[in-house]
């Protein structure tokens, strides 16, 4: 499977010796500070580490980490800004103390500036918009469902968010939301229902669309996955997540030439925030027997990922591919 290819890459030790704090802020593309927005930091395997919100200056911060590949996920939740994901990785630039009576050394600070965009109202340029008459009591309960979840209670959040479809069963953004913190908490089989809902209600979501692709993907559905990924990456263009998972869609799906094309544009938009695309590049090409395009890929993946902990084995898949490429010669 592509997404095992990754993973065995990436499952790398990380070292025990040195710890980071991440010093972030959060500012939109006009320069202005974006208060109370979720940020969810997860692992080179994307298993969540913690989630915390920005403060009224756009700041946030997690502590403690250890070195090795993380991923920072701004999560808008309701508000008007596009979701943004960016891989960093934690290496330290100075040397630590070594004596075990000596002083403590101290967490070294790791800075990062996020800057969002504001969500193109897709439907307000095609002339339509969508909106609701929607009852009192379930626009209070969908608004604790938003509190909860920018309080990272995401239990209480799930119940509000159930009330609200509850008191009106049409709700599109109580659906919508709750859809999509199914699939933010790994619940797939829950999500599908509540997001194929939203979706009867508005056909133009895309960003229902890409999570119920999601769960379709997670769910080894990867035909209705395709259905869904397709539909959000025609509105949503400019999202590399959409295209990666459409791309991993298609590969589950034996489409590799598709396959192919969606990861490029996924890197395309992305840049080296998406470094992994090359990796399952390389195994496409790999199950294609394109050996030699197999080794450029994982050779460019090695230059963009800087300080990566252990290049072995990545630097072993590519001799590999050479050794291939040169028997099939």
């Amino acid at each position: 499977m592509i997404l095992g290819f990754l993973l065995f890459c990436l499952a790398l030790p990380a070292s025990p010796f040195q710890s980071f704090n991440i010093l972030g802020s959060v500012r939109d593309n006009g320069g202005k500070p974006v208060n109370a927005i979720r940020i969810s930091l997860t692992d080179e395997n994307y298993q969540p580490i913690n989630t915390v919100f920005t403060d009224t200056s756009g700041r946030f911060k997690f502590n403690g980490l250890v070195s090795g590949r993380y991923y920072l996920k701004v999560e808008p939740a309701g508000m008007p800004f596009e979701e943004q994901t960016v891989s960093i990785e934690l290496q330290s630039l100075r040397l630590r103390a070594t004596d075990p009576n000596g002083p403590p050394v101290g967490a070294e600070p790791y800075p990062i500036d996020l800057i969002i965009k504001r969500k193109r109202d897709v439907a307000a340029a095609s002339g339509t918009v969508f909106a609701q008459t929607v009852p009192d009591t379930a626009k209070s309960e969908y608004q604790h469902g938003l509190d909860n979840i920018r309080d990272n209670k995401s239990d209480q959040a799930i119940d509000a968010l159930k009330k609200a479809v509850d008191l009106f069963p049409d709700y599109y953004q109580a659906l919508e939301l709750l859809g999509t913190e199914y699939v933010k908490r790994g619940e797939f089989d829950p999500a599908v229902p509540v997001l194929t809902h939203a979706l009867e209600v508005n056909k133009t979501a895309p960003k229902s669309m890409y999570a119920l692709g999601v769960a379709h993907l997670k769910l080894r559905r990867p035909a209705e996955a395709l259905r869904w990924l397709k539909s959000a990456a025609e509105i949503d263009t400019g999202n590399a997540n959409v295209f990666m998972y459409l791309g991993l869609a298609y590969g589950g799906n034996g489409e590799f030439s598709e396959a192919e094309t969606a990861f490029k544009k996924a890197y395309e938009l992305g840049g080296d925030q998406v470094a992994e695309v090359h990796l399952y590049l390389a195994s496409i090409y790999d199950k294609q027997q394109h050996y030699s395009e197999a080794a450029r890929e994982l050779e460019v993946y090695l230059k963009e990922v800087k300080g990566l902990k252990d290049p072995t084995k990545i630097k072993d898949l590519i001799s590999k591919m050479k050794e291939k490429a040169k028997a099939k010669k």
